[in-house]
């Protein structure tokens, strides 16, 4: 496995790849800059992220295998056709995923993705508005203020960047 840290302006992240695809990104609260491990995957990863990150890049086109059952990886592969710079309720969710009776569901597969930010699950909120539950910083919980303040900052970002 391989694995590559950087900081961004949402925080710590790490990149993790199997050396043909990102299998998971993961948050975190500190950390530390380290290629150590890196490979040609999370260096891609890493190009794209820093684009992202400074408004240049709306979407990811990386190699994605994500630890992730079948029905899992359907709701994925639906998130990923959420807007840059939109947001959708969880329920508009489910109707996208064709599960329009679903929106717990949907919820469900937000909170499991193993790769926040590529794949956009901070792009789904509640029907009134609210932010709801985020999870990137998995040490936390996903109703952790810190959490919901970095759910806030990526939709803020692509709002800025998208206008």
């Amino acid at each position: 496995m391989f694995q590559q840290t950087h900081h961004t302006p949402f925080g710590w992240v790490t990149v993790h790849s199997n050396g043909e695809a990102v299998t998971c990104l993961d948050f975190a609260l500190d950390g530390s800059d380290d290629d150590s491990r890196a490979d040609d995957v999370s260096r891609e990863t890493w190009r794209q992220i820093n684009a992202y990150c400074a408004g240049e890049r709306r979407d990811f086109d990386l190699p994605l295998v994500p630890d992730a059952s079948p029905a899992l990886t359907r709701w994925l592969t639906t998130m990923r056709k959420i807007n840059y710079g939109k947001t959708i309720t969880y329920k508009d969710f489910a109707r996208l995923a064709d599960a329009p009776q679903a929106p717990r569901a949907a919820g469900s597969a937000c909170a499991r993705n193993p790769i926040p930010l590529i794949i956009p699950c901070h792009r789904v909120t509640r029907h009134d508005g609210s932010l709801g539950n985020f999870g990137a910083l998995r040490a936390l919980s996903p109703k952790d203020p810190r959490n919901l303040d970095l759910k806030q900052a990526l939709i803020d970002h692509e709002a800025r960047f998208s206008a």
